[in-house]
Order: structure tokens, then sequence, then C-alpha cells
């Protein structure tokens, strides 16, 4: 499978203008992707980071203040997994500003992200006995903690993202279209809003026999509109009884209740992988699992939330 074999790309492009043939003045500090941030950041001795390039800038700058310097970046793709911060110490002026160039010819993109080099079939027959037989073969897994990715963030939508070929993948969620309606309330605190009564615990019960397939689930959320059509909330699920056919959410709960007949679906369920591009993170183990929506392709997940900043920057030229 060549999708296991290929290097993966980008989500955050960051583009720098090519150096051309413009003349350059001043100080110049050279940053390649075959560079190490413990070089002198010469063209021979290139830094690996513009992270590393910055700091130099700095240094340049205590000694002489009124140094214009060019930050020549090789052609490439370099991952960020901390925020690129330009304060006013590394800020130029009119007549000596700072400038990122691309080395040119070619193509420099920065990403605010890891690219994920380590895909491989999942054998684990636990896993594929979880997963729907339709995809064995088709998802695959990956080691993020081997890629030095520590921090996932939560598991409610507002953590780690992936994307391939550029585009967002959805996390796996049931069902893929559309909601589920709550069956029933099982009650214990009734409220009732100008007529409209539902109750403010969140413990209600479903339709069918498919959450029996999320007992093994470690992070099973829910995302639904509990009580109006137009106030919605995502919850952690506390427990699934499948006997009585109840699922409990963990409080907070919604600050309106929950009402018989609305809708929500779950999500973050490795079960529930089961169309292209779908995907799962085991945040305990550090396993990303995907199901990819081509057999050739390249894909990062995001580690920072802010691939680049800018602080109180004067007159520099990208």
């Amino acid at each position: 499978m060549d999708f296991l074999r290929r290097p993966i790309l980008v989500i955050f492009i960051f583009c720098l203008s090519t150096l051309g043939v413009k003349k350059v003045e001043g100080k110049q500090i050279y940053v390649a992707i075959d560079g190490t941030d413990d070089a002198r950041g010469t063209l021979e001795q290139p830094f690996a980071s513009l992270h590393r390039a910055i700091t130099e800038i700095r240094q340049i700058h205590q000694s002489q203040p009124k140094t214009g310097v060019t930050i020549i970046v090789g052609n490439g793709i370099y991952p960020i997994r901390q925020p690129l911060t330009l304060a006013a110490e590394v800020s130029g002026t009119a007549e000596h500003p700072i400038r990122f160039v691309a080395q040119s010819p070619g193509e420099v993109r920065l990403i605010g992200g890891e690219i994920v080099t380590n895909f491989e079939p999942v054998t684990d027959p636990q896993v594929l006995d979880r997963l729907d037989p339709t995809v064995h073969g088709k998802v695959v897994q990956a080691d993020l903690a081997a890629l030095g990715i520590t921090d996932f963030g939560s598991a409610n939508g507002r953590g780690l993202e992936l994307f391939f070929n550029q585009q967002p993948m959805p996390i796996s969620r049931w069902p893929n279209e559309g909601f589920i309606k709550i069956a029933d309330l099982v009650g214990g605190d009734p409220v009732d809003v100008r007529g409209t009564k539902g109750d403010r615990i969140g413990k209600f019960y479903y339709h069918g026999d498919r959450p029996q397939r999320w007992q093994q689930e470690k992070e099973a959320w829910l995302h639904g509109y509990w009580f109006w059509d137009w106030s919605d909330q995502q919850h952690a699920v506390e427990s699934i009884d499948i006997n009585n056919r109840i699922i409990s959410v963990r409080p907070p709960y919604h600050g309106y209740g929950y009402r018989q007949g609305q809708w929500f679906y779950a999500f973050n369920l490795l079960s529930e992988i089961d169309r292209p591009g779908e995907w799962y993170l085991d945040r305990q183990s550090g396993i990303l699992y995907f199901y990819p929506p081509l057999e050739n392709g390249t894909a990062i997940v995001s580690v920072t939330s802010n691939a680049a900043s800018l602080e109180n920057v004067k007159h520099n030229q990208f």
C-alpha cells in the first residue's frame, strides 16, 4: 500500500516571497530542512528552524541594533510545533528591515502540525474485532507518541485535528449523517418552560441497539440539541445501559435540560470508523486510527493552536 510508505503533507501554509535576483544587504541567516539548530546559520551550515533564526536576530541586534537581516529559507516543508513569535526585539526599520525570503527557485511551506510518516496496517486482533469487518485492511494506524507528539488536547473536537491532502478529516461518528432522537427521559428533575416539558438530568432512553458497539469506547461523546433546536452542547458519555437502552451523560448538564424527541449524534468512537476520511485517536496509547480517502496522499496532525504570531512588529518585510 503506497500510502503507508509516503511522507505526509500540510495544513497551514505560510508563503514567503522568493529571493530571486534581488541584492541582499546586511546580515544573512540561512535555514534549510537538512540544517541543524546548532550550526552557524550560513549557506554552508544552515539552521533547521525559523525559531533558531529568530534567536540569531536577537543576538545580532544586541550588538548591532541598526542592522538589517535577511533570513533565507531553503525549499521544503517546515513543521511549526510552537508559535512563531516576532516581537519588537527582532523587528527592523524602514532603513534596516528584517526580511524573510524563500530561496529561489522553489517553495517554502510552514505547517502548524507534524507530518505523519509512520502509518502501518492495523493487526491487533482486539482492535480489528471492534472495527466493522468491511473496513479491515483499509484502516491504518500511526503511533503519534513515537513522533514526539504527546499533547492531544480534548477529545470533544477542540484538540488535535487530522488533515489529508490539506483537507480537514471528520472525526468518527454515528450516524454518519444527521441525528438520532431521544426516545424518552429517565427523569428525576422535571422542567416546564411555558408548557414545553422536559427534565434537567442528562439521562435518557435511545432507540435501537447501536450503542452496544460502544461498550469498549474510552471517550465517547455526544453532540446534541437537547431541549431547543437552537441550543446545542457536547457531552462526554458517562455510562451506557444496553439492557435498558439508557445513556447517561457526564455533568455539567445542559442549561435548559433534555426533552423527548430532541436529537443528537455520537462521535470520537473507534468502532464507528466506517467511511473514508474518518479517524479516531486513542489518547491513552497515542495511536491514531485513520481510514484514508485515497490510497496515495499526505496527512498531518495539528500540534499548535497558533502557528504564527506577530507582536509589535514594525517594518518587517515578508
